[in-house]
């Protein structure tokens, strides 16, 4: 394998037991036989210690001395241990101990350390390994980092298996989580399963997997076998917890292995290739503008759900949050993602539950005319039940918005849909719900809408769900309305994303893509500057979009032949505090040059971008109609271009 010299595995079996520690039927046969594939099969060097030979002692010597003076840096090694594991309890919470042959029952001063397991591991210097853990209480073990693993791509292509050789990959699978057969005492009576058999589940199912059981994707096609021909960590142990798990769960136990990145872990996997299959690894795509994984000062849609990140366990909050209400006001500052949320979070959620009672209709904005974007998106479901006797609503539309004052209509063909489908649940978005009081300018229509939106949930209370999306400085203008009886049950107040969340949101838009950081720690520059930076989210992201298309120039100018977000490029684009600024002065300055009345045009639209009143500053949408004047004399475009008034 390219750029990895040697494969080395240090097997580690116990069955025969002494000192008061039962013995077990399987863990020899099975290290036995998982070293017989590695070698034969995947062309591994060995090392190993089977019962009396595993002494406490003799396993200290082999991870403490012979390893560190054998173990180079272009090596792969795996250490497979199967024998007893136990947890303990202690004032750190539960403690890791593998079983050696030698060891006393009830003496953890015989047992080895998980600790100590992993402080002699991570001084080796190779760069990729995998520990397997075959024991009890395995995934109890705490020296692994937390970080989230459990994502296999679909295809794995040439520059992505380029990617997964050259980072380092430091991996554990464990055959049990930490909380299954926890004790305090040392309980190891008849813990691997039926004693008539070869092997352990566990280890049934990585013998299938090494074999090429776990190279199922891509699926079959055209006559070739299925798989690319290789296997990573991820796959291998996506493989094991679908096999282990179910099975244990028949024999009415339950058996949950685990992955885990170890602290030296960065973009890497731990690749086995798939014996006797030919490598089956597609270039990735070319990238353009179209194909941009961020994106920029724009809120994520349903259309772009598959770029978004890091916000999957507040979409599932917010999903049983809104089951229990009829209104629901998600609330945050500007720039916390609340669109985003509802839109590319929430929505796609309830669709992957495959929720037939939930009939979704098209987030809506308000704009200048509240009555009739609700009319207009009302109209369409009504169309999409078959009820065609609509004509009040279009009599409405072409009366003029005023006559939208008059919101019987509008309850009507409410009242209509519900008693068409009496076990469904209808959602209507209303997203930037303060557009009511920055674009309509109207304070009677603002009042007689949400005057609507009340009484539309006192009567509906079981099949109607409303959702506002809202800045939180706009929150005493609505709560202090009609909407006031429910405001307080209704609020969803969105929290800062977490490390690990914007890890997410920055890392697999570019996975997605194909793509990469270089170096990994650029990702920890981008989190650090924004943890603390309130609504920083689009600003991350326009910087993240110019990272990309600065990528795109560089490759077309021969500069760049790694898929890589560089360090180089961020930094010359002056961080996230800088780049939405510096883009800024480059679009004013071109402009300028251009025609220089564009100065004083440039900021009567940005004053226009600006909405104001006694409580709040806002930005507003303009429309293109207060841009493009019907006509316009020519005295008028003279005083234009001169930047007179």
């Amino acid at each position: 394998m390219s750029q990895l010299k040697r494969n080395l595995a240090v097997i580690i079996g116990i069955d025969r037991y002494q000192n008061g520690i039962s013995s077990l039927a399987t863990a020899v046969n099975d290290a036995k036989k998982i070293a017989q594939i590695l070698q034969q099969e995947h062309n591994y060097q060995m090392w190993g210690l089977l019962n009396e030979q595993a002494t406490l002692k003799s396993c200290l010597q082999l991870l403490e001395e012979f390893l560190p003076q054998n173990v180079q840096e272009s090596d792969r090694l795996i250490f497979y241990f199967a024998g007893h594991g136990i947890a303990l309890n202690s004032n750190d919470g539960l403690e890791g101990f593998l079983i050696p042959q030698d060891a006393r029952l009830g003496d953890t001063s015989s047992y080895l350390p998980m600790v100590r397991l992993q402080k002699a591991l991570s001084n080796l210097p190779c760069r990729h390994f995998l520990c397997i853990l075959d024991c009890c209480f395995a995934g109890a073990f705490r020296w692994s980092s937390t970080r989230d693993l459990l994502i296999a791509p679909e295809v794995i292509h040439k520059e992505r298996y380029d990617r997964f050789i050259e980072a380092a990959a430091w991996q554990v699978i464990t055959s049990a989580s930490h909380n299954q057969k926890a004790a305090d005492i040392l309980n190891l009576e008849d813990d691997r399963g039926e004693t008539d058999s070869h092997h352990s589940p566990f280890a049934m199912a990585l013998i299938e997997a090494l074999q090429g059981g776990a190279d199922a994707s891509p699926p079959a096609k055209g006559g070739k076998p299925p798989g690319d021909g290789v296997i990573t960590a991820t796959e291998l142990y996506l493989y094991l917890r679908d096999r282990v798990e179910v099975a244990s769960e028949r024999n009415r136990t339950r058996q949950t292995p685990g992955l885990y990145p170890l602290n030296k872990h960065d973009r890497g996997e731990y690749i086995f290739l798939t014996p006797g299959h030919e490598l089956n690894l597609p270039p990735a795509p070319p990238l353009d503008e179209s194909l941009n994984p961020y994106r920029g000062l724009e809120s994520f849609d349903e259309s772009n759900s598959n770029l978004f990140f890091g916000r999957q366990a507040l979409s599932q909050k917010l999903y049983q949050f809104c089951q229990q209400r009829t209104l629901t006001v998600v609330l945050g500052a500007s720039g916390t993602g609340k669109s985003s949320l509802v839109k590319a979070g929430l929505i796609p959620y309830i669709r992957a539950l495959n929720k037939p009672q939930w009939v979704i209709l098209p987030p809506i904005r308000l704009a200048e005319s509240p009555f009739r974007a609700l009319s207009d998106v009302l109209e369409n479901v009504l169309k999409n039940i078959g009820i065609n006797n609509i004509n009040n609503i279009n009599n409405i539309n072409n009366k003029g918005e005023q006559a939208f004052a008059h919101t019987d209509k509008i309850e009507e063909h409410l009242q209509q849909w519900m008693q068409e489908n009496p076990n469904q649940k209808l959602l209507i978005v209303i997203d930037q719900i303060e557009e009511l009081f920055t674009l309509c300018k109207d304070s009677q229509k603002q009042s007689q809408f949400l005057t609507l939106l009340s009484q539309a949930i006192a009567k509906f209370p079981q099949q109607l769900r409303l959702i506002l999306t809202l800045r939180s400085d706009f929150e005493p203008q609505l709560r202090n309305t009609a909407l006031e009886p429910y405001w307080m049950k209704a609020r969803f107040v969105i929290p800062a994303m977490t490390r690990e969340e914007l890890r997410e949101a920055i890392e697999k838009p570019a996975s997605e893509r194909v793509m990469y950081f270089e170096p990994p720690s650029l990702v920890d520059r981008l989190i650090d500057e924004v943890i603390q930076m309130p609504g920083a989210m689009p600003l991350l992201s326009f910087t993240l979009s110019e990272l990309y298309l600065k990528y795109l120039r560089q490759v077309r100018e021969g500069k760049r032949d790694k898929r890589a977000i560089t360090e180089a490029d961020y930094e010359e684009l002056g961080g996230v505090a800088r780049s939405l600024t510096k883009r800024a002065d480059t679009e004013y300055q071109n402009l300028v040059k251009q025609d220089p009345t564009y100065d004083r045009i440039i900021c009567q639209v940005m004053l226009r971008m600006v909405a104001v009143d006694s409580v709040n500053i806002a930005r507003r949408r303009v429309f293109l109609k207060e841009l493009k004047p019907t006509s316009i004399s020519p005295t008028d475009e003279v005083r234009l271009k001169s930047g007179s008034n």
